[in-house]
């Protein structure tokens, strides 16, 4: 006899308490890092069945789509490793020590975000209450047409900007030349497309209907296999991400083997898209290196934010915190240089450059004046900036945040628009930091902005001028 469903949400979220508890006390002691990292893994896990089975948010919401980043992109190299024997050798940039303390404050910060959407959700609610709506009522002509727009301007930007990296030879530049090449010469098209591009697929897709998703889907395909093909993995992947949870809230059902076949297909295109994107595009389809492909590397391969968060705490101490200086620095980015002749800003510290480039100074010096990078840490920059109390804030009100904006995001279209174009740049974040946010998720709102003025501008004038007519009718008439 099963158990009743009143019965097993106080159960699963009692479980939850007594491992949130023990997880906390253990992590004061120094425990081996096997021990601390299958706690880890334990409190994620857990946290996201009591978002999922007691909260009753579904798995496309904003609340759990962000755990799950940050546990994948934090865990997914340390977990095969300790409770599967993955050789850390294969992750030739990682070098375990204290890892213990590393996992204690992923747990603060897991434990954080958990009160935090506890607190956020309505104790008399119905599981997913709010969470779900007539999807007629979220299907906008003009979001949809805007967004199309949008989104073909950002792709002809990112082709044109490739092409002028190297307008002889960018049918032979490897990934490493392509992002040196951009961080020399700063295109502006280049990045600039990829951020439209993804800002376009977002309103478009708030904005469409059932039927008009038959185009926002290729689009997204499109998109994501021109991407993966010259190896960014990241914004490709968040792209997809996004248009597949607006078109879950606007009641398009998906198979249930879906997301099994596109895990799978991510455990094996990912470790392959890292290898092959090193080679001139014309041998990538001829060249793939099966032979010493592990099942574990996907997860591995996006678990690399562990590295700056174990430099970043290793580096960072209450005397050089940096009291939300990072923040601010994001902040300023989202005003692009519109100068014509592009120049390197002049930085008399390591301390003022963006956190994914001081570390990865720290970190690699080498691969910093390569112009390469190691990326960063959603739970290292809070850190960076006001230590372990900080972590724990942040990750509270984040996930506050979150469920609330959850339930305003289905009020209307415009609103789901507004919360993917700040979805995709806020996943982004769990392993990189604040600069890669600020600037496109503004910018993504001011285009929602613009677009709802306007139709509201034109449905204005229509009225007044069928009043008009109406005036002009009648008067004939008398």
């Amino acid at each position: 006899m099963r158990p009743p469903i009143g019965f097993l949400k106080p159960a699963i979220l009692a479980g939850w308490v007594c491992i949130a508890v023990f997880a906390v006390w253990r992590s004061q002691f120094r425990a081996s890092d096997t021990e601390a990292v299958f706690l880890t893994a334990l409190i994620l896990l857990s946290g996201l069945i009591v978002s999922r089975y007691t909260i009753g948010l579904p798995y496309g919401s904003a609340p759990i789509m962000y755990l799950a980043l940050l546990g994948l992109f934090h865990l997914g190299l340390v977990v095969p490793s300790a409770l599967f024997g993955y050789d850390f050798s294969r992750a030739f940039w990682f070098e375990a020590h204290d890892l213990s303390r590393v996992m204690a404050l992923i747990i603060y910060a897991v434990v954080a975000y958990q009160i935090g959407i506890l607190a956020a959700s309505h104790p008399r609610a119905s599981p997913g209450q709010g969470l779900t709506i007539d999807s007629t009522n979220l299907d906008r002509w003009d979001l949809f047409v805007s967004g199309s727009t949008l989104f073909v301007t950002g792709a002809l930007m990112f082709v044109f900007g490739l092409i002028g990296l190297d307008p002889t030879g960018y049918l032979r530049l490897t990934y490493s030349e392509t992002y040196r090449l951009s961080a020399e010469s700063d295109p502006r098209f280049f990045g600039t497309g990829i951020m439209f591009g993804a800002i376009g697929l977002s309103v478009a897709a708030a904005g469409a209907t059932k039927r008009q998703f038959r185009f926002v889907f290729p689009a997204a395909g499109l998109w994501i296999l021109m991407l993966l093909f010259w190896g960014f993995r990241g914004p490709a992947l968040l792209a997809g991400a996004v248009v597949c949870a607006v078109a879950i809230k606007k009641g398009i059902h998906f198979s249930k083997y879906f997301p099994w076949l596109c895990a799978a297909g991510l455990l094996l295109i990912l470790p392959l898209v890292r290898v092959v994107r090193e080679q001139p595009p014309s041998e990538r389809f001829t060249q793939f290196p099966l032979g010493e492909f592990n099942l574990l590397d996907g997860p591995a391969e996006m678990g690399a934010s562990i590295r700056p968060l174990i430099e970043t705490m290793a580096a960072i101490g209450p005397a050089n915190y940096r009291f939300g200086r990072t923040y601010w620095l994001g902040i300023k980015e989202i005003i692009p240089n519109l100068a014509l002749r592009w120049q390197s800003p002049d930085t008399e510290s390591t301390d003022d450059l963006p956190p994914n480039l001081w570390i990865t100074s720290i970190a690699d010096p080498w691969l910093y004046r390569n112009y390469g990078g190691i990326g960063f840490s959603a739970i290292a920059e809070p850190y960076m900036n006001f230590g372990i109390a900080g972590v724990v804030a942040y990750f509270f009100l984040l996930a506050f945040f979150l469920v609330k904006f959850e339930q305003v995001a289905l009020r209307n279209s415009y609103a789901l628009a507004a919360w993917a174009v700040i979805l995709g740049p806020l996943l982004w974040t769990t392993r990189n930091d604040s600069s890669n946010f600020f600037r496109p998720a503004v910018w993504g709102l001011l285009f929602v902005a613009v677009v709802r003025i306007l139709s509201g501008g034109y449905m204005f004038i229509r009225r007044s001028g069928g009043d008009n007519r109406v005036s002009v009718e009648a008067t004939e008439g008398t």
